[in-house]
Protein backbone atom coordinates (compact mmCIF):
# COMPACT_ATOMS: atom_id res chain seq x y z
CA UNK A 1 0.00 0.00 0.00
CA UNK A 2 2.73 2.39 0.95
CA UNK A 3 4.74 1.30 -2.05
CA UNK A 4 1.84 2.02 -4.37
CA UNK A 5 1.40 5.45 -2.83
CA UNK A 6 5.08 6.32 -3.36
CA UNK A 7 5.01 5.18 -6.93
CA UNK A 8 1.94 7.32 -7.55
CA UNK A 9 3.55 10.40 -6.02
CA UNK A 10 6.69 9.86 -8.13
CA UNK A 11 4.69 9.70 -11.33
CA UNK A 12 2.82 12.86 -10.44
CA UNK A 13 6.13 14.66 -9.80
CA UNK A 14 7.47 13.55 -13.19
CA UNK A 15 4.39 14.89 -14.91
CA UNK A 16 4.70 18.29 -13.17
CA UNK A 17 8.42 18.51 -14.00
CA UNK A 18 7.82 17.79 -17.67
CA UNK A 19 5.17 20.48 -17.90
CA UNK A 20 7.53 23.10 -16.49
CA UNK A 21 10.30 22.13 -18.92
CA UNK A 22 7.91 22.40 -21.87
CA UNK A 23 6.85 25.81 -20.78
CA UNK A 24 10.40 27.08 -20.24
CA UNK A 25 11.50 25.82 -23.69
CA UNK A 26 9.27 28.34 -25.50
CA UNK A 27 10.86 31.79 -25.15
CA UNK A 28 8.40 34.65 -25.37
CA UNK A 29 9.55 37.66 -27.41
CA UNK A 30 10.90 40.46 -25.26
CA UNK A 31 9.35 43.90 -25.22
CA UNK A 32 12.56 45.46 -26.48
CA UNK A 33 12.76 43.31 -29.59
CA UNK A 34 9.09 43.92 -30.36
CA UNK A 35 9.17 47.72 -30.11
CA UNK A 36 12.70 48.92 -31.02
CA UNK A 37 13.80 48.87 -34.67
CA UNK A 38 17.19 47.48 -35.59
CA UNK A 39 20.01 50.03 -35.69
CA UNK A 40 21.34 48.51 -38.90
CA UNK A 41 18.35 47.49 -41.03
CA UNK A 42 18.99 45.00 -43.79
CA UNK A 43 19.14 46.66 -47.24
CA UNK A 44 16.44 44.31 -48.49
CA UNK A 45 14.01 45.15 -45.69
CA UNK A 46 10.54 45.92 -47.02
CA UNK A 47 9.35 49.53 -47.21
CA UNK A 48 8.04 50.83 -43.93
CA UNK A 49 10.59 48.95 -41.84
CA UNK A 50 12.71 52.13 -41.33
CA UNK A 51 11.64 55.79 -41.56
CA UNK A 52 13.73 57.86 -44.01
CA UNK A 53 15.07 61.26 -42.86
CA UNK A 54 12.63 64.12 -43.32
CA UNK A 55 13.15 66.22 -46.42
CA UNK A 56 13.53 70.01 -45.90
CA UNK A 57 10.23 71.75 -46.30
CA UNK A 58 9.65 74.21 -49.14
CA UNK A 59 7.01 75.97 -47.10
CA UNK A 60 8.50 79.35 -46.00
CA UNK A 61 6.21 79.31 -42.97
CA UNK A 62 7.74 76.03 -41.80
CA UNK A 63 11.26 77.47 -41.59
CA UNK A 64 11.13 81.10 -40.44
CA UNK A 65 14.04 83.12 -41.80
CA UNK A 66 15.08 86.77 -41.63
CA UNK A 67 15.01 88.35 -45.08
CA UNK A 68 18.19 90.33 -45.89
CA UNK A 69 17.73 94.03 -46.42
CA UNK A 70 17.69 94.95 -50.11
CA UNK A 71 20.83 96.77 -51.26
CA UNK A 72 20.65 100.53 -51.32
CA UNK A 73 19.69 101.94 -54.70
CA UNK A 74 21.28 105.33 -53.97
CA UNK A 75 24.53 105.68 -55.94
CA UNK A 76 27.60 106.46 -53.86
CA UNK A 77 29.53 109.68 -54.18
CA UNK A 78 29.56 113.38 -53.44
CA UNK A 79 26.24 115.15 -54.13
CA UNK A 80 26.12 118.40 -56.09
CA UNK A 81 24.02 121.00 -54.27
CA UNK A 82 24.48 123.97 -56.61
CA UNK A 83 26.77 125.40 -59.27
CA UNK A 84 28.17 128.76 -58.20
CA UNK A 85 29.96 129.53 -61.46
CA UNK A 86 31.86 127.70 -64.16
CA UNK A 87 34.62 126.39 -61.94
CA UNK A 88 33.10 126.44 -58.44
CA UNK A 89 30.50 124.13 -56.86
CA UNK A 90 28.79 123.59 -53.56
CA UNK A 91 28.52 119.92 -52.62
CA UNK A 92 27.72 117.55 -49.75
CA UNK A 93 30.49 115.12 -48.79
CA UNK A 94 30.23 111.34 -48.65
CA UNK A 95 32.98 110.53 -46.15
CA UNK A 96 35.71 110.01 -48.76
CA UNK A 97 37.73 113.01 -49.85
CA UNK A 98 35.09 115.25 -48.30
CA UNK A 99 33.74 114.74 -44.76
CA UNK A 100 30.40 112.94 -44.69
CA UNK A 101 27.32 115.20 -44.83
CA UNK A 102 29.52 118.31 -44.76
CA UNK A 103 28.52 121.12 -47.13
CA UNK A 104 31.70 122.27 -48.84
CA UNK A 105 32.76 124.55 -51.66
CA UNK A 106 34.78 122.89 -54.41
CA UNK A 107 37.14 124.61 -56.83
CA UNK A 108 37.88 122.59 -59.96
CA UNK A 109 41.62 122.10 -60.32
CA UNK A 110 43.80 123.21 -63.23
CA UNK A 111 41.10 125.26 -64.97
CA UNK A 112 39.73 128.79 -64.92
CA UNK A 113 36.39 129.95 -66.31
CA UNK A 114 35.50 133.59 -67.00
CA UNK A 115 34.53 135.65 -63.98
CA UNK A 116 30.84 136.47 -63.56
CA UNK A 117 29.91 139.33 -65.86
CA UNK A 118 32.85 138.73 -68.20
CA UNK A 119 32.68 137.40 -71.74
CA UNK A 120 31.45 133.78 -71.89
CA UNK A 121 30.89 133.55 -68.13
CA UNK A 122 27.21 132.70 -68.43
CA UNK A 123 27.93 130.03 -71.03
CA UNK A 124 30.61 128.49 -68.83
CA UNK A 125 28.30 128.38 -65.81
CA UNK A 126 25.51 126.84 -67.90
CA UNK A 127 27.87 124.18 -69.25
CA UNK A 128 29.05 123.23 -65.78
CA UNK A 129 25.44 123.00 -64.60
CA UNK A 130 24.71 120.65 -67.52
CA UNK A 131 27.64 118.40 -66.66
CA UNK A 132 27.00 118.59 -62.90
CA UNK A 133 23.29 119.19 -62.33
CA UNK A 134 22.18 119.75 -58.72
CA UNK A 135 21.26 116.49 -57.04
CA UNK A 136 23.64 114.42 -59.16
CA UNK A 137 26.46 112.32 -57.74
CA UNK A 138 30.09 112.86 -58.63
CA UNK A 139 33.41 111.18 -58.01
CA UNK A 140 36.02 113.51 -56.55
CA UNK A 141 39.80 113.12 -56.52
CA UNK A 142 42.34 115.26 -54.70
CA UNK A 143 45.92 116.22 -55.52
CA UNK A 144 48.80 117.24 -53.26
CA UNK A 145 47.00 120.18 -51.64
CA UNK A 146 43.43 119.48 -50.64
CA UNK A 147 42.28 122.97 -49.61
CA UNK A 148 43.32 126.58 -50.15
CA UNK A 149 43.37 129.64 -47.95
CA UNK A 150 39.66 130.20 -48.62
CA UNK A 151 38.76 126.71 -47.30
CA UNK A 152 37.76 125.54 -50.75
CA UNK A 153 38.41 121.92 -51.66
CA UNK A 154 40.65 121.69 -54.73
CA UNK A 155 39.46 118.68 -56.70
CA UNK A 156 39.24 116.84 -59.97
CA UNK A 157 35.66 115.77 -60.65
CA UNK A 158 33.93 113.08 -62.72
CA UNK A 159 30.18 113.16 -63.21
CA UNK A 160 27.74 110.24 -63.07
CA UNK A 161 28.38 109.44 -66.75
CA UNK A 162 32.14 109.19 -66.15
CA UNK A 163 33.03 112.49 -67.84
CA UNK A 164 36.19 114.15 -66.50
CA UNK A 165 34.59 117.56 -66.00
CA UNK A 166 37.80 119.59 -65.56
CA UNK A 167 39.12 118.41 -68.92
CA UNK A 168 35.74 118.58 -70.65
CA UNK A 169 35.24 122.27 -69.81
CA UNK A 170 38.64 123.11 -71.27
CA UNK A 171 38.20 120.98 -74.39
CA UNK A 172 34.85 122.62 -75.21
CA UNK A 173 36.30 126.12 -74.81
CA UNK A 174 34.36 126.96 -71.64
CA UNK A 175 37.51 127.21 -69.52
CA UNK A 176 41.20 127.83 -69.83
CA UNK A 177 43.91 125.51 -68.52
CA UNK A 178 45.71 127.09 -65.56
CA UNK A 179 48.41 125.38 -63.51
CA UNK A 180 48.78 126.03 -59.80
CA UNK A 181 51.62 123.88 -58.46
CA UNK A 182 51.99 121.50 -56.75
CA UNK A 183 48.57 120.28 -57.96
CA UNK A 184 49.58 119.11 -61.43
CA UNK A 185 48.42 115.49 -61.64
CA UNK A 186 46.43 115.90 -64.86
CA UNK A 187 48.19 118.92 -66.30
CA UNK A 188 49.38 117.21 -69.49
CA UNK A 189 45.89 115.97 -70.24
CA UNK A 190 44.18 119.29 -69.51
CA UNK A 191 46.74 121.45 -71.32
CA UNK A 192 46.43 119.19 -74.39
CA UNK A 193 42.66 119.78 -74.26
CA UNK A 194 43.27 123.53 -74.32
CA UNK A 195 45.53 123.22 -77.37
CA UNK A 196 42.77 121.31 -79.17
CA UNK A 197 40.17 123.95 -78.19
CA UNK A 198 42.35 126.81 -79.42
CA UNK A 199 43.01 125.12 -82.75
CA UNK A 200 39.29 124.48 -83.21
CA UNK A 201 38.34 128.00 -82.09
CA UNK A 202 35.94 126.47 -79.57
CA UNK A 203 33.94 128.51 -77.09
CA UNK A 204 35.67 131.52 -75.59
CA UNK A 205 38.61 131.26 -78.01
CA UNK A 206 36.35 132.63 -80.73
CA UNK A 207 33.62 134.38 -78.74
CA UNK A 208 35.97 136.48 -76.64
CA UNK A 209 38.66 138.32 -78.59
CA UNK A 210 41.71 139.29 -76.61
CA UNK A 211 41.56 142.74 -75.07
CA UNK A 212 44.06 145.16 -76.65
CA UNK A 213 46.94 146.14 -74.45
CA UNK A 214 46.55 149.55 -72.81
CA UNK A 215 48.94 152.02 -74.37
CA UNK A 216 51.17 153.94 -72.01
CA UNK A 217 52.39 157.52 -72.35
CA UNK A 218 56.01 158.53 -71.90
CA UNK A 219 56.96 159.05 -68.27
CA UNK A 220 57.40 162.81 -68.72
CA UNK A 221 54.04 163.30 -70.37
CA UNK A 222 51.34 165.09 -68.41
CA UNK A 223 49.00 162.33 -69.53
CA UNK A 224 51.07 159.72 -67.76
CA UNK A 225 49.22 160.19 -64.50
CA UNK A 226 47.33 156.96 -63.68
CA UNK A 227 43.63 156.90 -64.25
CA UNK A 228 43.12 154.83 -61.15
CA UNK A 229 42.63 156.49 -57.80
CA UNK A 230 45.05 156.16 -54.95
CA UNK A 231 44.88 152.88 -53.10
CA UNK A 232 41.74 152.88 -50.98
CA UNK A 233 41.47 151.34 -47.55
CA UNK A 234 40.63 147.84 -48.81
CA UNK A 235 42.06 144.40 -48.07
CA UNK A 236 44.52 142.98 -50.55
CA UNK A 237 43.12 140.71 -53.22
CA UNK A 238 44.36 137.14 -53.63
CA UNK A 239 47.98 136.94 -54.75
CA UNK A 240 49.13 135.53 -58.06
CA UNK A 241 50.06 131.88 -58.01
CA UNK A 242 47.21 130.82 -55.74
CA UNK A 243 44.40 128.75 -57.19
CA UNK A 244 42.09 131.07 -59.07
CA UNK A 245 39.64 133.00 -56.91
CA UNK A 246 36.28 134.41 -57.92
CA UNK A 247 34.36 137.23 -56.33
CA UNK A 248 31.96 134.68 -54.87
CA UNK A 249 34.87 133.48 -52.72
CA UNK A 250 35.51 136.92 -51.23
CA UNK A 251 33.52 138.83 -48.61
CA UNK A 252 33.59 142.09 -50.56
CA UNK A 253 35.68 144.51 -52.64
CA UNK A 254 39.45 144.04 -52.61
CA UNK A 255 42.42 145.99 -53.93
CA UNK A 256 43.90 144.20 -56.93
CA UNK A 257 46.00 147.02 -58.42
CA UNK A 258 46.88 147.21 -62.08
CA UNK A 259 47.94 143.58 -62.39
CA UNK A 260 44.70 141.91 -61.24
CA UNK A 261 46.04 138.31 -61.54
CA UNK A 262 42.61 136.78 -60.99
CA UNK A 263 40.71 139.18 -63.27
CA UNK A 264 38.42 140.50 -60.55
CA UNK A 265 38.46 144.14 -61.74
CA UNK A 266 35.88 144.72 -64.46
CA UNK A 267 36.32 148.49 -64.96
CA UNK A 268 40.08 148.77 -64.54
CA UNK A 269 40.08 151.00 -61.48
CA UNK A 270 42.23 148.67 -59.38
CA UNK A 271 39.36 147.51 -57.21
CA UNK A 272 38.04 144.03 -57.68
CA UNK A 273 34.58 142.70 -56.88
CA UNK A 274 32.96 146.10 -56.48
CA UNK A 275 29.57 144.77 -57.49
CA UNK A 276 28.15 141.29 -57.65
Amino acid sequence: MIFVLLVGLGGLGALLDGGQKGTSGTTAPTETSATQPSENPHPDSPAGTTKPPAEPSDDPAATPTTKPKPPSTAPPGVVVLRVIDGDTLEVRGDGGVLPRDTVARVRLLEIDTPERGACFADEATARTATLLPPGSHIRAERDVELTDRYDRYLLYVWNAQGTFVNESLVRSGHAEAVLYPPNDKYWTRISDAENAAQQAGAGLWTACPEQPETSTSPPDSPDSAPDTPGRPDLPDGPPAGAPDVDCSDLPGPVWVGPDDPHRLDRDGDGIGCEAD
